[in-house]
């Protein structure tokens, strides 16, 4: 697996209006922590922080001037509308340590299943995962042209790196393919036929009434004539 290289500076000051200014300049604050050792505050270079984020790789090296550091991305903190990166976090570890992560699941392919119309649905797009530190996948690709209508791939279906395991509930569903109900399609029709049609009988009623009322006015002048 590939390890994506960081370079990081070390800071000496922290607070919002410090970190403001490091944004202001196209870098993101950041600390590394664990196994017992200090906690360094960092700052890094915006661009190559995300890039490295996108790629999906959690593990990363970080180059502090003639050191390195292995580190694992625990948390990142993005802005209000989830573009800017406003803090991340790195926690140390070795390449044979076991740690938990969260991985994305993707599928592959176009289900057959979907050719009879059904739908292919994920009601679970990422699981958790404790595997060796060097083994993090960067996602989940589960290959789903196989299924057919009513199929479905769980937890336990999953495939996960050698000696990995998901923490999920095996028998959580990830896909399924559903049949959409015909009678659902039918009994939209005449619903909609109906709300199509009632403006024209309203209109016919208020018209026939109008033609009442005029029919009855030459009436009423009439009887008026023959009091007189």
């Amino acid at each position: 697996m590939k390890i994506e290289e960081l370079k990081a500076d070390p800071r000496t000051t922290k607070g919002s209006a410090s970190s403001r200014q490091l944004r202001a300049q196209g870098k993101v604050p950041g600390i590394l922590y664990g196994h017992g050792q200090e906690v360094v505050m960092l700052s890094l270079p915006g661009d190559a922080l995300r890039h490295a984020l996108e790629t999906g790789r959690r593990l990363v090296t970080l180059r502090l001037g003639d050191r390195q550091e292995r580190a694992l991305v625990k948390e990142v903190q993005f802005d209000t509308w989830g573009q800017a990166i406003l803090h991340v976090d790195f926690g140390r570890v070795a390449l044979d340590e076991i740690v938990t992560v969260e991985v994305e699941v993707v599928s592959h392919g176009t289900p057959k299943g979907q050719l009879s119309g059904g739908v292919l649905e994920q009601p679970l797009r990422r699981v958790s995962l404790a595997c060796k530190a060097d083994a993090i996948p960067e996602q989940i690709r589960v290959e789903v042209e196989g299924m057919d209508l009513n199929d479905k791939i769980q937890v336990k279906d999953l495939p996960v790196p050698p000696g990995a395991k998901i923490t999920e509930d095996p028998d959580a569903i990830v896909f399924i393919v559903k049949e959409t109900r015909e009678e659902e399609v039918v009994a939209a029709a005449p619903a909609a036929e109906a709300a199509s049609t009632e403006p024209e009988v309203i209109g016919r009623a208020a018209k026939e009434a109008a033609e009442a009322e005029e029919e009855e006015q030459p009436k009423e002048k009439d009887k008026e004539k023959q009091k007189s």
